[in-house]
């Protein structure tokens, strides 16, 4: 609760416009007395800014059974949420298109996240319905990470759809890690044998994806090299991701929560749109 309250409180204090919480937002379980419980006093108190993703963790709350499955996380966010079963929607922040995607493909019934699946061809339709000069999406399962849950390989349709696209950023949670990646671009498929853990490719014309799962319950030592292309990666220190989105490019720094936790890793840069 200590790291949950730290890394709340030093967004509070950045004064944003808006939070974007990339799942597993309520640990261990979900139900909606667990998220009144914990989140409501530490990360709740930014509700009114917040968009959420859901993660693996949203789908531990049995409450609902499986006709409504990660049912406390829909009670507690409501509408800001997306429709219940699904997980998925997009907003404007200023002049970006801001995509929340459901990375938790198994949950999603036949089809999962695959090319031709209910959430690929509505995210195909919602961007071409929203060709803005910068799209940020979110979800919480990382497409390419060096942490301790892999690659996650099912997503790679609503990837390639972004990329083809033409969108900038991808931010994702899952790994209790920071890691920064460079522009990446398509990947092939169908998939390659060692896919699980295979490095991306750079490409200008690609999306940079960040994982930034340091927001409360625990940090994880990475057990494998960087993959090509992974910039900077930090497994160390709770923080926040801030971002100030431009009209045609944005800045990124990673604030560390500072005292009582240990850490003093910070990341910063700007990149521009395309």
């Amino acid at each position: 609760m200590c790291e949950q309250m730290a890394t709340s409180d030093l967004a509070m204090s950045l004064h944003p416009d808006a939070v974007l919480v990339l799942g597993d937002n309520q640990y261990e379980e979900s139900s909606a007395a667990d998220y009144q419980a914990m989140y409501e006093p530490s990360w709740g108190r930014l509700k009114a800014l917040t968009h959420p993703s859901i993660g693996n963790h949203e789908y531990l709350d049995a409450s609902g059974g499986d006709a409504d499955p990660a049912r406390g996380y829909f009670d507690y966010f409501g509408a800001a949420a997306g429709a219940r079963s699904q997980g998925w929607y997009s907003f404007d922040v200023g002049t970006w298109h801001l995509v929340a995607l459901n990375s938790e493909c198994s949950q999603l019934g036949v089809g999962g996240c695959s090319t031709g699946s209910v959430q690929q061809q509505w995210l195909e339709a919602d961007l071409a319905a929203h060709p803005n000069a910068c799209t940020l999406a979110f979800m919480h399962e990382p497409r390419f990470t060096s942490g301790s849950h892999d690659n996650s390989v099912s997503t790679t349709a609503l990837w390639n759809t972004l990329v083809d696209a033409h969108a900038d950023i991808m931010l994702s949670g899952h790994n209790h890690d920071y890691e920064r990646f460079d522009y990446l671009g398509v990947i092939p498929t169908p998939n390659s044998p060692d896919s699980e853990t295979a490095s991306p490719d750079a490409d200008p014309n690609g999306m940079r994806e960040f994982v930034v799962g340091v927001g409360g319950k625990s940090t994880i030592e990475f057990i494998r090299p960087a993959l090509r292309n992974e910039q900077v990666r930090d497994d160390t220190t709770f923080g926040v991701l801030a971002l100030t989105l431009h009209p045609t490019s944005y800045d990124w720094a990673f604030v560390p929560a500072g005292p009582p936790n240990d850490g003093t890793f910070t990341d910063v840069g700007t990149g521009s749109c395309h």
